[in-house]
């Protein structure tokens, strides 16, 4: 049998032999090659500003510190290599070594302060300066102690392991590199000529110190203009994104609070539509509230997806009890199935675990998206949703349907941005952007120790397992919290900067039978208060106001007023763990915009919290 050598046969190829074609003649001219070569474009670095000037040699000086140590005691040990191989070859007497001995002490003392040295960044120039230039005067020193014209050619090398410190390296500033490394070229030479050599036993020295110095130079100034056009580069992309940042913060508060706004004035309309006047608005005033409960969604989706990727929303990992998140879900989507004539099974732990290790708000987004698409899918049937233990340290979050299932070749797009399935383009009941798959997909992405798989065939419906880390054994909770209660008759604060949002969530809290007093800033809620005659049964507040006032500002005014009450805060932006741990305990926080029975929950939550009663008094 004829066996097939790819090697072989390709070298035996005439073409293997020949040359690559040459590159078009470009005739070269003399006033470009000369301006190629002038010293403003061989040593071109590029130039700062101040404020510029100071963070990049920041940057380099945090970047440079773990070398700098390092150098510093290899340094160290090359000078005490040095002593101990002169005294073993008789070259030193112990007095000449312990003349010799104080800069290794040295060179490990100033190691020793960057190691323990609180703002040891800083210090680099100055260290960086000290270390070298001592180093080089121990050389001279010695050499002209001992006297010996003959150590001259043993001790002028040594300058050349500092001229790759200084000049490979940007520890110290370009000037003093350029300065440190001449000024050495000039004062090795001269040394040896104090001690009698001639100029002819000194060239040979002089042009390698002439030569290292001139290769050190460019190459030093090529590595600052590299640095320095890399931190430029750098710091075009990081305004960049602040930009996109404070873009999408104002984004997310202009779309939030109009859209916090409509939700209640349709949560109004519905429920006035209720009376018997009029009744046939109710379906209208129904799906407009329906359709805003979409956008809520798909806004919430875009902008949650843009929190994540630029880090401004940043997971915060704690130990979620899996059966309360589950019921909570349950009492969520159930009668979203009940419309599409679904049943919703939910399965709760019966046993342990009963927790797992995420984020309580990204895990139950990401879920329930999952429970969402399954149910606007599904036609007919069935969804289960159920928590299984797959080994000694991990638990399986299952949502299952009886769907018409995905099709293997398009399981991957599924997941991007505004996709949707070809059912749901033609199935009016099916709303949706698309938008919910692709934030679970980026959630997960951002989550630590999360992992998504899909198992679905044409007709055989679609199975989603979520696996995640077992959180610290904690008991078992099946009971659900409650979803609504009775307002009549509470006084509510809300505190709100705009004047549209302020009157609509006045509006629906009025609805629901609350006396509400409201205003814009802290001044006006210090005016409130004054004119109080009650203590307010809950502050609404949302956080990030006008003249730079937040909620902060507002909590402490009602606290000093009124002492502790319930408090909820409504936000439409992203608030750093760093103001949520400044609040009191037992504070809620809810993102607008939020549907009217959210809002709802969240205020029989906070009330619960602060006074285990879910009624207003």
């Amino acid at each position: 049998m004829l066996i097939s050598r790819p090697f072989i046969e390709h070298i035996s190829v005439k073409s293997f032999f020949r040359g690559s074609a040459a590159p078009p003649y470009i005739p070269l001219n003399f006033n470009e090659l000369c301006a190629a070569v002038t010293p403003s474009r061989l040593f071109a670095i590029p130039q700062f500003d101040a404020d510029t000037e100071r963070e990049f040699w920041q940057e380099r000086y945090r970047v440079l510190l773990s070398p700098l140590k390092w150098a510093l005691a290899l340094g160290a040990c090359a000078f005490l290599a040095y002593i101990l191989l002169d005294l073993h070859t008789g070259n030193a007497s112990r007095t000449n070594a312990l003349l010799r001995l104080p800069i290794v002490l040295f060179l490990f003392g100033l190691f020793h302060y960057l190691q323990y040295c609180p703002n040891a960044a800083d210090k680099i120039n100055g260290v960086a300066k000290l270390s070298a230039g001592l180093s080089a005067t121990h050389l001279t020193a010695v050499l002209l102690i001992d006297g010996n014209p003959r150590y001259y050619q043993e001790t002028w090398p040594a300058l050349l392991p500092m001229y790759f410190f200084s000049y490979g390296q940007m520890f110290m500033s370009l000037r003093a590199t350029i300065g440190f490394g001449w000024s050495t070229t000039l004062a090795m030479p001269l040394a040896g000529y104090w001690l009698g050599l001639s100029v002819v036993d000194l060239i040979p020295s002089i042009l390698n110190l002439v030569i290292v110095n001139l290769f050190g130079v460019c190459t030093r100034c090529q590595l600052e203009a590299y640095a320095r056009n890399s931190f430029r580069e750098k710091r075009k992309v990081e305004i960049i994104a602040e930009r996109k940042t404070r873009f999408l913060r104002q984004l997310s508060h202009n779309l939030r609070q109009p859209l916090q706004a409509l939700s209640c004035n349709a949560s109004v309309m519905e429920t006035a539509c209720r009376e018997p006047a009029s009744q046939h608005l109710q379906h209208i005033a129904g799906r407009m509230g329906f359709a805003i409960d979409e956008l809520n969604r798909a806004v919430n989706h875009i902008l949650d997806i843009g929190n994540l990727e630029n880090g401004t929303q940043r997971p915060l990992l704690t130990s979620v009890d899996i059966n309360l998140l589950l019921s909570a879900l349950e009492n969520q989507f159930a009668p979203q199935a009940g419309k599409r004539g679904l049943k919703l099974i939910v399965h709760l732990r019966q046993s342990p675990p009963y927790s797992v290790q995420s984020d309580a708000s990204i895990l139950s987004q990401i879920i329930g998206n999952l429970l969402d698409n399954a149910i606007k899918y599904t036609d007919s049937g069935w969804v289960v949703l159920a928590a299984v233990k797959t080994g000694p340290d991990r638990l399986q979050i299952r949502v299952r349907d009886s769907g018409p299932g995905i099709a293997v070749d398009v399981q991957g797009e599924i997941f991007k941005e505004f996709v949707r399935g070809r059912r749901r383009n033609n199935d009016p009941s099916a709303h949706g952007l698309g938008i919910g798959l692709a934030y679970v997909a980026t959630a997960i992405q951002h989550l630590p120790d999360h992992k998504l798989a899909l198992y679905s065939k044409p007709g055989r419906g679609c199975d989603f397992k979520l696996t995640l880390a077992i959180a610290p054994h904690c008991q078992p909770a099946f009971e659900s919290p409650a979803a609504t209660g009775d307002f009549v008759g509470g006084l509510v604060l809300v505190v709100d900067d705009d004047a549209y949002m302020l009157d609509a969530l006045s509006c629906q809290l009025q609805t629901w039978g609350c006396d509400v007093q409201t205003a814009g800033s802290l001044a006006e809620t210090r005016m409130v208060l004054a004119d109080n005659v009650r203590v307010p049964d809950l502050l609404i507040t949302n956080f990030y106001l006008s003249n730079q006032e937040t909620g902060h500002d507002i909590i402490a005014a009602v606290h000093a007023d009124c002492g502790p009450v319930p408090i909820l805060v409504l936000s439409a932006e992203g608030i750093g763990e760093e103001d949520k741990a400044r609040w009191p305990a037992g504070t809620c926080l809810l993102r607008k915009p939020a549907k009217s029975d959210v809002l709802m929950a969240s205020i029989v939550k906070a009330l619960e919290r602060e006074t285990g009663d879910a009624q207003l008094i």
